[in-house]
């Protein structure tokens, strides 16, 4: 067995529609359907330009079983942040800023260019570009 990389991330959110919103404009994800819909949980998978859901999106309801103990918006802790491979750094810089979210630029860091931003439920994005 070998490990080739992060297939997807699943963040819980009480605004499923502001965290829809936040990935489509701030990383150029696509909407997708999520398998969660036929057992009646709200949710949504964010498709990258091959389809791929990169990141997975599970509204918090009463009852849900994912959500017990979980509160979204309050620190992970031990998680710290969640990368995504980039391109596009000055179209995505241009992007960011128009949506008005805040969000910090490391550029040169690492020998890459970065900018990092929090979505609507505290979870900290990095965004990496690599020879951009």
């Amino acid at each position: 067995m070998s490990t080739t990389g992060i297939d997807h991330i699943n963040i819980l959110t009480n605004d499923l529609e502001e965290t829809i919103t936040f990935y489509e404009a701030v990383l150029g994800l696509t909407r997708g359907e999520s398998p969660a819909a036929a057992m009646g949980i709200q949710g949504a998978w964010m498709c990258d330009a091959a389809g791929h859901a990169l990141v997975h999106l599970i509204g918090n309801a009463p009852g849900l079983r994912l959500g017990e103990g979980r509160t979204p918006g309050q620190s992970t802790n031990a998680v710290h942040h969640v990368a995504f491979a980039c391109a596009g750094f000055d179209a995505a810089k241009a992007r960011i800023a128009a949506t008005g979210h805040p969000f910090h630029v490391n550029d040169g860091a690492y020998g890459l260019r970065q900018i990092m931003i929090s979505d609507p439920n505290a979870v900290s994005v990095e965004m990496n570009f690599h020879g951009d």
